[in-house]
């Protein structure tokens, strides 16, 4: 069945027909999780925040003004709904030291060692963003991740475009330090 869009399927709902919406969740439903997964970095969690940004748009939907995309609304939702659960869990942050792996920890038999490469350099940035705050993960996730536009992010973010520039800066910087440590004591660790 062809997806007939957004906006089609909102205007359904408002009508009365509330099974319309099954459509935006299958349709919006691997990209929400996602975003909530790399702000919460735990799948139950984000599966809990997706459940709950779907059931908060879908409460809301009559306020959406159709002004921007509704995947960015939704977005929005998703940012306030994953930041609101990570402040009221205020979990404790993960040691660098936690880190277990090097990339001979990604090299099963038979794995190619540039796939084994590919997969412990993405660990990394998953740890390293784990151990930012929420805002930078959220942001570098819309960003880099969701390939949102700055505009976009700014809408979902409340944050000027300018600001999204220096934090995205300073995010990259940070992660980059992260790794830097973490490959170090890797290598103090292994010698």
């Amino acid at each position: 069945m062809e997806y007939k869009g957004d906006i089609y399927y909102i205007g359904e709902v408002l009508k009365g027909k509330s099974n319309a919406y099954s459509h935006i969740v299958d349709r919006h439903k691997d990209n929400v999780f996602n975003l909530a997964f790399r702000i919460c970095g735990n799948r139950e969690e984000a599966e809990e925040v997706a459940q709950d940004s779907f059931l908060k748009a879908y409460r809301s939907l009559n306020g959406f003004r159709m002004k921007s995309r509704f995947s960015t609304w939704l977005y929005r939702i998703v940012y306030n709904t994953s930041i609101s659960y990570l402040r009221s869990k205020k979990r404790g942050m993960i040691s660098i030291d936690e880190y277990p792996a090097t990339v001979k920890d990604f090299i099963a038999p038979g794995t190619p060692e540039e796939e084994a490469e590919s997969i412990y350099r993405e660990s990394l940035v998953n740890f390293a963003l784990q151990k930012m705050s929420d805002d930078e993960r959220a942001l570098v996730t819309l960003y880099y991740y969701d390939e949102l536009s700055s505009d976009e992010i700014s809408e979902i973010m409340n944050i000027s475009k300018s600001n999204i520039k220096v934090r995205l800066f300073r995010a990259r910087k940070r992660i980059s330090e992260i790794i830097e440590k973490i490959e170090k004591s890797n290598l103090i660790y292994h010698e």
